[in-house]
């Protein structure tokens, strides 16, 4: 019975022993893997700064909106120029008209 008893101490010594060791294993594996990865994770907010100012897209949006208003300007000028050359278009038709109708007077000034 006494050797019972010593052997039953030893397992149980045995089992602390070895959960002891298994719980520092796992706190010792958990800062590290926070020192390692953990720590250095970017933020929500700092993935949203570098999307928002670094990313390539961010160019792109600039060039399009820039080339958006280049197009923009270069429409106005048409639309100007296109409304200059309606109303010389306009008085070349009255000054054809006006023309016709001296045309048509000379004629009949001809004929008389």
């Amino acid at each position: 019975m006494i050797f019972a008893d010593a052997d039953t101490t030893n397992v149980v010594i045995n089992f602390w022993q070895s959960l002891a060791t298994t719980v520092l294993g796992i706190v010792v594996t958990l800062i590290g893997f926070w020192a390692t990865v953990v720590r250095h994770m970017a933020t929500r907010q700092e993935v949203c700064d570098l999307i928002k100012n670094s990313s390539p897209y961010t160019r792109d949006r600039q060039y399009i909106m820039e080339r958006l208003a280049i197009n923009k300007e270069m429409q106005e000028e048409l639309s100007n120029a296109l409304k200059h050359n309606s109303e010389v278009m306009n008085d070349l038709k009255v000054q054809i008209a006006i023309l016709a109708n001296t045309l048509g007077s000379l004629e009949s000034r001809m004929e008389k």
